[in-house]
């Protein structure tokens, strides 16, 4: 699965117009707000928007940094469709028992915890190894010309949040997200 995801985000990015990209959005949820359906988003924000929303924020870090301030534009989707096969399998692979909403809601008693627990922190964990290797492959460089964050995020900003991005991003480029992760 990270090798396919890895592909697919790199595929989609060198087909961008890099020219007012700063930031990249690996935007996470659960499909109907089930573990066993992660979901990635991959987008990005430019200065352009960014520049154009701070009326409409609560100053210039949450207009440059908040989600909901952004293009919201959804390059691709990683879950869903004809991926979330792998998703499936991978969930699976690592000895998960794979629910869909449908079974969840049908059972007589929610499937316990620890059946699903940890398979967000698993696929948090696969986010973060695909942005360091396009980090340190020199391929975020070599597509904007110069470091830029791949931010793995999801609605709400706090120290969880924070800390995954300064284990996935060099620390220069992604300082100043993690500074507004903190203060949220």
């Amino acid at each position: 699965m990270k090798q396919i995801l890895s592909e697919q985000i790199k595929n989609k990015i060198a087909t961008w117009d890099k020219s007012d990209i700063y930031a990249v959005s690996l935007f996470v949820y659960d499909r109907d707000d089930n573990p066993c359906e992660p979901v990635v988003v991959l987008g990005y924000n430019t200065t352009k928007q960014f520049q154009a929303e701070i009326p409409n924020a609560d100053g210039e870090q949450e207009a440059k940094w908040n989600y909901a301030f952004w293009l919201q534009n959804e390059e691709m989707s990683f879950g869903t469709g004809e991926t979330q096969s792998y998703v499936k399998q991978w969930i699976k692979d690592l000895g998960y028992t794979y629910f869909t909403y449908e079974e969840m809601f049908e059972a007589e008693e929610e499937p316990e915890g620890s059946l699903y627990e940890g398979i967000t922190e698993a696929f948090i964990q696969v986010l973060i190894e695909v942005v360091k290797e396009l980090h340190e492959s020199n391929f975020i460089k070599e597509q904007f010309g110069r470091g830029i964050p791949v931010l793995i995020h999801e609605l709400e900003y706090y120290e969880e949040i924070a800390i995954q991005n300064l284990k996935a991003n060099p620390l220069d480029v992604v300082e100043e997200f993690v500074a507004f992760c903190r203060e949220q």
